[in-house]
């Protein structure tokens, strides 16, 4: 995991670090740099190109496993797949399965 995490640093810009919270961190104070406060005007700030935290980047990284095994398992008449609910999915009554976004 921390491979890929490191490598996620590098693709956004910061090929130092190896932590994506530190990437966020950086981001931020970026963005901010010369106003009163982080909190205090955000105004003409745009955060969406911001890389997701650790805890939201494992949820990533687990949906995208999931996702892997169903590849990899398509040549099979009858894949044994693990339940997508061990990989960061929901099972919902009303919608169906649904991505779980945040721990």
């Amino acid at each position: 995991m921390q491979v890929i995490e490191t490598f996620v640093c590098q693709l956004y810009g910061k090929p130092s670090h190896t932590s994506v919270d530190k990437v966020r961190y950086d981001k931020v104070r970026q963005c901010f740099k010369g106003k009163k406060g982080i909190l205090s005007n955000s105004e003409g700030v745009d955060l969406s190109p911001m890389c997701p935290c650790q805890d939201v980047f494992m949820l990533h990284i687990q949906r995208a496993n999931f996702q892997i095994k169903i590849w990899r398992a398509s040549s099979s008449n009858f894949p044994d797949l693990p339940k997508p609910e061990n990989y960061r999915w929901r099972l919902s009554s009303s919608v169906g399965l649904e991505i779980k976004w945040f721990s």
